[in-house]
């Protein structure tokens, strides 16, 4: 008989998640052991992290472009007006007055 354990013992590697995360800074001494991890994840305040994380639900890859950056590569379908068919427009071209209204519009995400 064969047995499946869900969330058993995590791997036992050296790295803990907040090195890729957006939430936390890292300050690491000459030793091994001289290490400070701050989490500014949660709306409380910093805290301080001492040993090695491997699940977090607060995590944010930092490798991952925030929602504002992706908005500023974004191509626009725009509608022209007169004679002229519509077209892509790079949000970063577009009039300041209109990105703001596209950014207004668009969906509450968090950074």
């Amino acid at each position: 008989m064969r047995l499946k354990v869900y969330r058993g013992t995590p791997p036992q590697s050296a790295r803990t998640l907040c090195e890729t995360c957006k939430h936390s800074t890292i300050t690491r001494g000459r030793r091994l052991e001289e290490e400070i991890i701050r989490c500014e994840a949660q709306s409380v305040g910093t805290t301080f992290v001492t040993f090695v994380v491997t699940e977090c639900s607060a995590y944010l890859d930092a490798a991952l472009p925030s929602y504002h950056e992706l908005f500023e590569k974004a191509w626009i379908l725009r509608r022209r007006d007169g004679k002229h068919s519509a077209g892509f427009v790079r949000a970063s071209d577009l009039p300041l007055n209109e990105r703001w209204n596209l950014m207004r519009e668009a969906p509450n995400l968090e950074e």
